[in-house]
């Protein structure tokens, strides 16, 4: 019988000292994880912005930023009632104005959208046009509103050609407009997209 009340006693005890570290609490705690957050060049990003082969109106600038700049150089920007493509829709693996490459190892959901700073832009006088390797479309992005949506697959490349039209087939933009404005991307994750 003194062994079965020992044996109890020992659990009694068991079960006390369990239910005190179960319950005990501590006051700090110090943990240090790494973080890597390198800023890199936008082609070197994770959505790549590379400038193509339009020559120096498409651009890295010093800020290691994608520029897309009329007036880089002498000019002072785009003639009016003209018609100007930076890109060519029928070859653009070898010619367009930029590259958008996903340089993730993940596929990724990408919006596209322009803002632009005047409001001649009733129709389509500044699109671009997002093409995968074959030359398919994947989406057009306009001054007018469009914006373009598509998936792009881990380290794929798109490429973009621009094309401004200053009244040749589009409304007439007079030397007092501008079609300047702000060209945005969005990436998500495909997994968790609209959670």
């Amino acid at each position: 019988m003194s062994k079965l009340l020992s044996t109890l006693f020992v659990a009694g005890i068991l079960l006390v000292a369990g239910v005190t570290v179960g319950t005990s609490a501590f006051t700090t705690a110090d943990i240090d994880r790494q973080a890597d957050v390198n800023v890199v060049a936008d082609q070197q990003g994770l959505l790549g912005l590379t400038d193509g082969s339009s020559g120096n109106l498409v651009y890295q600038n010093s800020n290691d930023q994608l520029a897309i700049d009329f007036t880089n150089g002498s000019a002072q920007g785009a003639n009016t009632d003209a018609l100007f493509r930076l890109g060519n829709p029928n070859d653009v693996t070898n010619s367009q104005a930029f590259i958008v490459t996903n340089n993730d190892d993940e596929d990724h959901q990408i919006d596209a959208a322009y803002t632009g700073s005047d409001s001649v832009t009733a129709e389509d006088n500044l699109r671009f046009e997002v093409y995968d390797s074959s030359g398919t479309s994947v989406g057009t992005i306009s001054a007018s509103g469009t914006n373009a949506t598509w998936s792009a697959t881990q380290n794929t490349e798109y490429y973009v050609v621009i094309t401004v039209d200053t009244g040749h087939s589009a409304d007439l933009v007079t030397s007092s407009e501008d079609l300047s404005g702000t060209l945005e991307f969005r990436i998500d994750d495909t997994q968790t997209r609209g959670a």
